[in-house]
């Protein structure tokens, strides 16, 4: 069940978004118009974030517990390609390919995560189109790293 972000939380937000790389393109402005649209999720341990091959509707940020990155190989073979905690954020990639989920990520513990709905991020797109050249080039490093796994 979708949360309300507190004071504290969105302070938190707000610094961790000074440093994520996806984020150093914006003003304070539209860093905190994000973190406004954003709300608090959690999940049990297994729990299933989203799916590979699924289509793209949130990117999260993880505020507490830990969560696994898993690539599929062939058609039985499963990879773990990294373990994410608090800081973390993942998910936008596909915002900006407009492509399917290239992996899935699951709850490795308890996981409380804030959600970024994509249509949030695309309206930032739409205004900002530095912002949206920063994240291609961003996007692409990315997607080179992913296939060579």
């Amino acid at each position: 069940m979708a949360e309300e972000i507190d004071k504290k939380e969105f302070a938190w937000i707000s610094e961790v978004f000074k440093k994520v790389e996806v984020f150093t393109g914006l003003s304070y402005n539209e860093r905190e118009a994000l973190i406004e649209e954003m709300y608090k999720l959690s999940y049990k341990p297994q729990d299933t974030i989203f799916k590979e091959g699924d289509a793209p509707n949130a990117c999260f940020l993880i505020y507490t517990g830990k969560a696994k990155v898993i690539k599929n190989k062939m058609l039985v073979l499963k990879k773990e390609v990294s373990t994410l905690g608090p800081g973390s954020f993942f998910g936008e990639m596909a915002f900006l390919t407009y492509a399917p989920r290239v992996a899935t990520v699951t709850a490795e513990t308890n996981l409380t995560c804030f959600v970024l709905l994509k249509s949030t991020f695309q309206q930032l797109l739409k205004k900002n189109s530095a912002f949206k050249s920063w994240l291609e080039t961003l996007s692409a490093k990315r997607m080179v790293k992913l296939e060579s796994i």
